[in-house]
């Protein structure tokens, strides 16, 4: 990769962008053939490259609906992600996309993650154990590093990489006067988000998800991105959690992007370039 300025990574968590394109056919098709033969190499060979660097994730998926071709990228360095929407477009099937949809977010830990109160408060008063006991200790013990191993998948993730489907949704929470999320109490949004989370993990075994904010940064507060094998599984976790209170008063939900997950090599046939 060419130098590119580094030192805006951010103090918790990492820069994430989605970028959604449709092909300007008209201009790819009036290049040569030899030319258009070249520009597939190209892209396939920074694909490649992109994959391969260390600390950027990247995602090359073709869209269903509503893009041709879609791009989740995570770095530590805002200007890495800066730099990368310039290699895109730098290249010659970069300079025939047209881009549709945007999204830029940080990956964070929910400030409604369970903490050593809500674990003590439990194990004493639903298991009946005693604080001044070692197993009292112990129990809290395995809890604190299940909790930061847990914040740190968040804040730090991997993406999967079997998960071919790929959905993603901006969201946000109600203002309206009367359902205003942000008029609840910190205890009274947590209980509702402690109930969205439990439900949300029924689809553990179906369902990848990674939740990133972007209140200030784009023109939502949050992204939702779905990773799963099955495409009835994306559409299940969505139905099921709207009946959650959190989503069914609070919740408000921008465009849905469906998309597969495709090699370098398959880029001109997955494409039709």
């Amino acid at each position: 990769m060419s130098e590119h300025p580094r030192g805006l990574v951010p103090a918790a968590g990492w820069p994430v962008i989605h970028l959604f394109y449709r092909i300007q056919r008209r201009s790819w098709r009036a290049l040569s053939a030899a030319e258009r033969q070249a520009a597939i190499a190209e892209f396939q060979q920074w694909l490649s490259q992109c994959a391969a660097e260390e600390g950027l994730q990247l995602v090359a998926t073709a869209g269903v609906t509503k893009s041709d071709v879609a791009l989740m990228a995570i770095h530590p360095d805002l200007w890495r992600l800066q730099q990368l929407t310039q290699e895109l477009r730098a290249t010659t099937l970069g300079s025939c996309l047209r881009e549709v949809y945007s999204f830029l977010s940080m990956t964070e830990a929910s400030e409604y993650i369970t903490n050593e109160l809500d674990w003590s408060k439990l194990l004493i008063e639903e298991q009946k154990l005693d604080p001044a006991t070692p197993e009292f200790a112990t129990r809290i013990g395995q809890l604190r590093k299940r909790t930061a191993m847990y914040a740190d998948s968040r804040i730090h993730p991997q993406l999967p990489d079997n998960y071919p489907v790929v959905c993603f949704y901006p969201m946000a929470k109600s203002r309206r006067d009367k359902d205003n999320w942000y008029r609840l109490s910190f205890d009274q949004r947590k209980q509702l988000m402690i109930q969205h989370g439990n439900s949300g993990r029924r689809f553990a075994d179906r369902i990848t998800q990674l939740i990133t904010t972007c209140t200030g940064i784009d023109d939502w507060e949050w992204g939702v991105t779905l990773f799963s094998k099955d495409i009835k599984a994306i559409r299940d976790i969505v139905y099921e959690l709207r009946y959650d209170e959190a989503s069914a008063v609070f919740g408000l939900f921008g465009p849905f992007y469906i998309s597969i997950r495709f090699a370098p090599e398959q880029l001109a046939t997955v494409l039709k370039l």
